[in-house]
């Protein structure tokens, strides 16, 4: 048997092998599926624009064995929101590593794996009007569950998320952006001491210095002279009363040369 038809031979057997290996991933995450039931709920099924809005996400197995559940499972882009004109919310929630945080679930019995989530902290909730709300899967081991709706009535949105607002458009294609919680009261601008704030970023890649920060606080942060990080934050002016402070990584300039400009004009800087 000459060379290319051993070759030939021997790709189609790893062809096959691939095959047999992802076929039986998928059966053994539809078996998983079937064994496991999840049920979503909401704090509160009416809310005022600009609060918060909290779930919780329960799943139990129904199978006469245990499963494993990486508890860590709402960490990312995992919900299905849909606005009052039935379009997809906005994600501007946590992307990048996390540690998985599997869970032995015993037959019969159910673990909490959200308590509380705020979900306005992964999506943006612009409009009153009714929401329904999803979770679609971890597309490892924990399955889509229930559909939910919860009404919205007129609010005020706070002052962060409006400026996080006018972001969203400036942003080149591909480019996420990425807003800190309700629960962070401080930030410190790299190169800086903290003070009260929010801060956001907007990233192609982070982890290759592909991205953009962006600090709105309530008082100048002065800078910290012990502090040596890599990129250096620089004080842009004002607008509605917030210092604004901004930090461009090694990358952004060749792929956003006008980053700055443009953040800028949305945010309508007042130069001091």
């Amino acid at each position: 048997m000459n060379a290319p038809i051993r070759m030939a031979i021997a790709t189609a057997v790893l062809s096959l092998t691939a095959l047999a290996l992802a076929t039986q991933v998928v059966k053994a995450f539809e078996d998983l599926s079937k064994a496991l039931s999840t049920a979503l709920a909401a704090e509160k099924t009416t809310v005022q624009l600009g609060d918060a809005i909290r779930i919780s996400l329960r799943v139990k197995n129904q199978a006469a064995q245990e499963v494993t559940v990486d508890q860590s499972a709402t960490a990312f882009d995992c919900f299905e929101v849909t606005d009052p004109d039935e379009q997809p919310a906005t994600h501007v929630g946590f992307r990048g590593q996390i540690r998985s945080n599997p869970t032995r679930l015993q037959p019969s019995s159910t673990v909490m794996i959200a308590d509380g989530l705020d979900l306005t902290d992964k999506y943006l909730f612009q409009k009153a009007g009714r929401y329904s709300i999803r979770f679609r899967g971890d597309g490892i081991g924990v399955p889509g569950s229930n559909t939910i709706t919860v009404d919205v009535t007129p609010g005020q949105l706070s002052e962060f998320d409006q400026l996080v607002i006018r972001l969203l458009p400036v942003r080149p294609e591909g480019w996420h952006l990425t807003k800190s919680s309700r629960a962070q009261q401080e930030v410190a601008p790299f190169g800086r001491s903290g003070v009260a704030g929010r801060g956001t970023h907007i990233s192609h890649d982070y982890m290759r210095g592909e991205a953009l920060y962006v600090w709105l606080t309530k008082a100048e942060a002065p800078i910290d002279p012990d502090q040596k990080p890599r990129v250096k934050s620089e004080y842009l002016g004002r607008t509605r009363g917030l210092y604004v402070y901004v930090a461009v990584d090694s990358k952004t300039p060749d792929l956003w040369p006008k980053a700055i400009d443009d953040i800028s004009r949305a945010l309508q800087i007042v130069k001091e």
